[in-house]
């Protein structure tokens, strides 16, 4: 482990608030320095390494108050291991198990933030989604528990057609079984999808991702199946890094909910501030969007600790992207104005109950809303972010099929009896120089996979992309380069190449003669997403 004092950018940097006197308040500092570090009294640390390379550093000790200090710990990047449990852990694991101690602040180094995607998206891959700019968002949530799914689907529905941004599951709509689940969520999805169709606009529904451990994966899943592009999740039930790993595999914009929060920042004198955790912690998570509740509501977050967390979402970490704060619950029509000033235009409004009571039809009372909030800040509306289109994908229908042949003629130059070619030119050189041959499945033949046979020009390449179905390609002329997140693999013809579910692949053409594999998919598979 190199010295960290000689490179004080590798330094995490934590900031701690003591509740001691000033004979205290030394000893304690040093004291959180040992145990989250060595966890062995001083006297039993000797060793130079250990007190250069591990033990943390007391770098200030200011007081704040009667009976409080400030504390300024470094601690030596590498003792993260790059992960995100082990960094909370190391900020504040055996010291939260102490008295008056509370974590107020965290500054870490490029090396850390490195490490971490954060949000998929980001407050500008959100906006592009929608195609709404130079206002909050509006956002409500289809409650509650006990409603049938038709009438779930019938609130999501009204929100949507009302010109609402993003209407999610309440947290508490959690599903028994995956059924259920797909019932619920099927609903609510075909009602927006509904009203999206009416309005030319593109309102997100983002269900709840609540299930076994075992099981989030395949809910997931579904939700990509049905193409959602997002999920709510509550990182403190499913576990920090639970909740990273799947927003890191499926690339959905996770609006993140504050379930269990309070046991962690309610205390003055002990836990985390707002900040540090539904700020800085859940955007290293990956939250596209964090709820919190905001001041004057049910829940006592001050204006202060509300702004702090929304600076914490959108400060500079690295290459990580902004986050949306959603402030949320006790807000009404009157208190818009308020809002738009506290948190500006990159904000989520997050409102329920009050839009359910402005009227009877969910629709009418988000128009109004949505009305008021563009008196106040204005409204730049462009056309949603057009579905990206995969190479594999592109000019995709075939009206009626062109026939079921027991028998398809292989003919000159790699093309077949009774089946035509498809080229298309990606806009965005998202794919160049490629055209496809649908050989079996899309004509009406009783089969479960599709058999095509893609041809890349030289100097072409397929889209780079991944999807839950597998590949299975054989090459057939030419030479090409399979490129995926683990490898790099010249293939030649008769080479047979396997491509995993959600691996990060592309074909490449870097030879100087047409490059031709087949390619075997399963006929009923979800659509590919940019990595």
């Amino acid at each position: 482990m190199s010295d960290p004092t000689s490179h004080p950018s590798e330094l995490i940097h934590a900031t701690y608030r003591l509740r001691a006197d000033a004979t205290q308040a030394e000893q304690l500092a040093r004291f959180i320095a040992y145990e989250q570090t060595v966890e062995l009294p001083e006297r039993l640390i000797t060793s130079p390494h250990l007190l250069d390379n591990v033990v943390g550093k007391v770098e200030a000790l200011d007081a704040d108050g009667p009976d409080h200090f400030r504390a300024q710990i470094a601690y030596n990047a590498e003792l993260a291991s790059g992960q995100l449990g082990q960094l909370v852990n190391l900020l504040y694991g055996n010291v939260s198990m102490g008295e008056g101690i509370r974590l107020v602040g965290v500054d870490l180094p490029p090396s850390v933030l490195a490490q971490f995607r954060g949000p998929s998206h980001g407050v500008e891959g959100i906006r592009a989604l929608l195609g709404v700019y130079d206002r909050p968002l509006l956002a409500t949530a289809v409650k509650p528990r006990g409603l049938s799914d038709a009438e779930l689907g019938r609130l999501a529905g009204q929100f949507a057609l009302g010109g609402g941004d993003i209407v999610k599951d309440d947290q508490n709509l959690v599903s028994s079984d995956f059924e259920s689940f797909k019932r619920r969520v099927d609903a609510c999805a075909k009602a927006v999808a509904a009203a999206n169709q009416q309005t030319g606009r593109n309102t997100l529904y983002f269900p709840h991702l609540a299930a076994p451990d075992q099981d989030l994966d395949q809910y997931a899943e579904f939700v990509l199946e049905l193409g959602l592009r997002g999920v709510l999740m509550c990182p403190l039930v499913l576990g920090l890094d639970r909740v990273r790993q799947l927003n890191q595999r499926y690339g959905l914009i996770c609006m993140a909910h504050p379930a269990m929060s309070g046991a962690f920042t309610q205390s003055r004198d002990h836990g985390m501030a707002h900040d540090v955790l539904l700020g800085s912690l859940f955007r290293l998570a990956g939250a596209d969007i964090s709820v919190f509740p905001a001041p004057g509501g049910r829940f006592p977050y001050s204006a202060s600790e509300c702004a702090d967390l929304a600076a914490a979402l959108r400060s500079p970490m690295g290459s990580l992207p902004q986050s949306l704060p959603s402030p949320a619950g006790g807000m009404s029509f009157e208190s818009l104005p308020g809002l738009c000033a506290d948190y500006g235009n990159d904000a989520v409004l997050l409102i329920g109950g009050s839009l359910q009571a402005h009227d009877a039809d969910l629709s009418v009372g988000t128009a109004s809303y949505l009305h008021r909030i563009r008196d106040i800040c204005g409204e730049q509306l462009e056309p949603p972010q057009r579905e990206w289109v995969s190479s594999c994908e592109f000019d995709s229908a075939i009206p009626g099929g062109e026939g079921v042949h027991t028998l398809l003629k292989f003919l000159d130059d790699f093309r077949w009896a009774h089946r035509e070619d498809r080229q298309y030119k990606s806009n965005e050189d998202d794919f160049a120089h490629v055209r496809r041959v649908e050989l079996i499945g899309r004509h009406g033949e009783q089969a479960d996979f599709d058999l095509r046979y893609f041809e890349i020009e030289p100097g072409g390449y397929t889209s780079l992309e991944k999807h839950l179905h597998t590949h299975v390609i054989l090459t057939a002329r030419g030479r090409g380069v399979l490129v995926t997140d683990q490898l790099q693999e010249q293939l030649s013809p008769m080479d047979v190449a396997y491509v995993k579910p959600l691996e990060v692949h592309q074909l490449r053409n870097e030879g100087e003669e047409p490059f031709g594999f087949f390619c075997i998919v399963d006929r009923e598979r979800d659509r590919p997403m940019r990595p």
